[in-house]
């Protein structure tokens, strides 16, 4: 599959792709399906790849070598970085009768806050919700705040903002698909801030969850430092810790170790040169940060795009492409310069026309059967999106190659809100015309022993990536936005 979508790449012509490279010279292939996937088991390898953490300048530097290896310069443009990793974490909780109890947590709330080894104790206080009113009703002084952690549970929340979905008879399947998703909460709806305003002294929240989906994900992943450590449980402990509270009063000691520093982490930048016949350049990013072999396979899906078109002749790239790996998508950007303020700051953003944002490809959708509460897979690809903003034009190709690709189980989407899903909200929210191949399954976030390299279908991801480069041709060759 992979040589023969690959060679299909350079003799579409007008049709979408680039003309053929012209007689006697051979067409440039995309890589394989195999290669493709043994960089993301490569990328997996390191494990983690929290921003900042020595697993994720290690794959930067591989990152790094591989453009190398390609011919290309890579520029590395270091911005701060307030470093937090979790190092061990534990909950032990004594009842009312007096025995004690070691609880299995699911895991820690990144960037909450931390103790020392000994950890703190104090008095389990059930919030609930976690809302205002919650702590209005209840003392928390001194206490470990037990409380609700809110997960979205639309239905169809994204599909009725689609242009078009492909295949249409999937439409009204997508419509009532479940998608509830750990990663679409956000720092506010439990506020850590709340309760340490109101004396207490750290937080278990309770995921509704069964355990294999609520061990290690790794939620909110953009929070703002907030001084209070949090761990997480899943559904079954924390019914057994519930239940341990309505016998009597129970306490606590928690311990959430972590390291902190002020550090610094690279952008990666490679610039290569068009022909210059249509004027600014296409961007062409993801980031480099991530918790497993979703988060993020953006970034082999680019190298793929970077190999291939440096063996495309200049004549055949009517504009530069700019590629851009942003660094700290799982970290608050309150220290650190998202993708948006960096390319304002960089200049880049003045020689940008449009951008290209990949991530999550090839995944497989996995969810909790209503009926058994059983976690599994679903027997079908996760559904993809395809968000595009501030372009009809660009819309419109991208929907035209859709259609030529035939991609099952995909969306076309408006923005939503101030957003564009993902990275991709940061150049959307510059006016740039972005486009972006994002999909979003129930594990994104999660850490797992194995990356979830097994929930990764490596045809489908080389499937998108073909059509990526499709596309980023057809974007290079558009006259206007």
């Amino acid at each position: 599959m992979g040589t023969t979508a690959g060679t299909a790449l350079a003799g579409l012509g007008a049709g979408g792709v680039l003309e053929p490279a012209g007689a006697g010279v051979e067409a440039p292939t995309l890589v394989s399906a195999r290669t493709l996937f043994r960089w993301v088991e490569e990328m997996s390898a390191f494990g983690p790849r929290f921003a900042g953490s020595d697993a994720h300048r290690r794959y930067l530097r591989k990152v790094e070598r591989q453009l190398e290896s390609y011919g290309l310069k890579v520029r590395r443009h270091p911005v701060p970085l307030d470093q937090w990793e979790a190092r061990s974490w534990s909950l032990k909780v004594t009842d009312a009768d007096g025995r004690t109890h070691q609880i299995p947590v699911a895991y820690y709330r990144p960037y909450s806050g931390e103790t020392s080894r000994r950890g703190v104790r104090g008095r389990l206080v059930d919030v609930k919700a976690g809302q205002k009113a919650d702590y209005r009703r209840t003392n928390v002084r001194r206490g470990i705040v037990v409380a609700d952690f809110p997960i979205s549970r639309p239905s169809s929340a994204m599909f009725p903002l689609a242009e078009y979905i492909h295949r249409p008879e999937q439409a009204p399947e997508l419509s009532v698909e479940d998608y509830t998703r750990v990663w679409q909460a956000v720092p506010g709806q439990l506020d850590l801030g709340l309760a340490k305003q109101n004396g207490a002294i750290a937080m278990v929240s309770i995921m509704d969850l069964p355990p294999e989906l609520a061990h290690g994900q790794f939620s909110p992943h953009q929070q703002p430092p907030a001084g209070l450590p949090a761990l997480h449980l899943d559904r079954v402990q924390g019914r057994r810790l519930r239940d341990l509270m309505n016998a009597g009063p129970v306490n606590a000691t928690l311990k959430l170790t972590a390291r902190k520093k002020k550090s610094t982490i690279d952008y990666l930048t490679a610039e290569l040169k068009g022909s210059g016949a249509l004027p600014g350049a296409v961007m062409v990013g993801t980031h480099t940060d991530g918790q497993n072999a979703i988060e993020e396979n953006g970034v082999p899906a680019i190298l793929a795009l970077a190999k291939y078109f440096t063996r495309v002749p200049r004549a055949g790239r009517p504009r530069d492409i700019v590629f851009v790996f942003s660094p700290n998508h799982m970290s608050a950007h309150r220290g650190t310069p998202d993708l948006g303020s960096w390319l304002k700051k960089s200049g880049y953003r003045r020689r940008i026309v449009a951008a290209l944002v990949p991530e999550h490809l090839g995944a497989l959708g996995w969810s909790e059967d209503p009926a058994t509460g059983v976690y599994g897979p679903t027997g079908h690809p996760e559904p993809a999106i395809i968000g595009t903003g501030n372009s009809a034009a660009l819309t419109r190709l991208v929907i035209d190659q859709v259609k030529r690709d035939d991609l099952e189980r995909t969306a076309v989407l408006k923005p939503y809100g101030k957003g564009l899903y993902g990275e991709a909200t940061y150049p959307y929210r510059l006016g740039i015309p972005t486009a972006t191949l994002i999909s979003g399954p129930a594990y994104l976030v999660q850490v797992a022993r194995d990356g979830h390299l097994g929930k990764i279908d490596p045809w489908l991801m080389h499937r998108e990536t073909v059509f990526l480069s499709r596309l980023l041709a057809r974007m290079l060759a558009l006259p206007a936005y």
